[in-house]
């Protein structure tokens, strides 16, 4: 009999479930929700999922570990849900896919406070922060660091 060997990684939400990845498979265990991570800071980027987080987080490691507070949606359906996270914050840096949906739900945030930035302009040629982050040379890199 042939041993099989499966692998992935499970990102846990607030709610207790967890979104989870392997290379050929994406899915997430009940009950689903957003994973906020709160550092105590004005300022908060938002993602759609946690590979694009956890791109960003590869990317800036020289940033302290408490500089920033986080929202995951882990879908962007749940984007009402966390705006009473997120607008407890001076700053809310949105880090949307590139997509129909993503621009959409940009466009609304902009549209209800001033506090709500478009992050998406740094990788517009890409689907995601992920995909960017996977396929941009080391100098548009270095353009996020220095912002931040």
């Amino acid at each position: 009999m042939d041993k099989q060997t499966f692998y992935g990684i499970g990102f846990k939400n607030d709610l207790g479930g967890y979104e989870i990845r392997t290379p050929n498979f994406k899915t997430s265990s009940s009950p689903k929700g957003i994973t906020s991570i709160d550092n105590g800071t004005n300022t908060v980027a938002v993602f759609e999922g946690f590979m694009d987080f956890l791109s960003f987080k590869a990317m800036n490691k020289q940033l302290p570990e408490n500089s920033l507070n986080f929202v995951i949606l882990n879908s962007v359906s749940f984007f009402e849900k966390a705006r009473v996270f997120m607008e407890t914050h001076h700053s809310i840096q949105l880090y949307f896919d590139r997509d129909e949906t993503g621009l959409s739900y940009t466009k609304r945030a902009l549209s209800l406070s001033t506090k709500y930035t478009d992050e998406s302009k740094l990788y517009h040629k890409y689907k995601d922060l992920n995909d960017w982050a996977m396929n941009c040379g080391k100098s548009e890199k270095r353009k996020l660091r220095q912002k931040l």
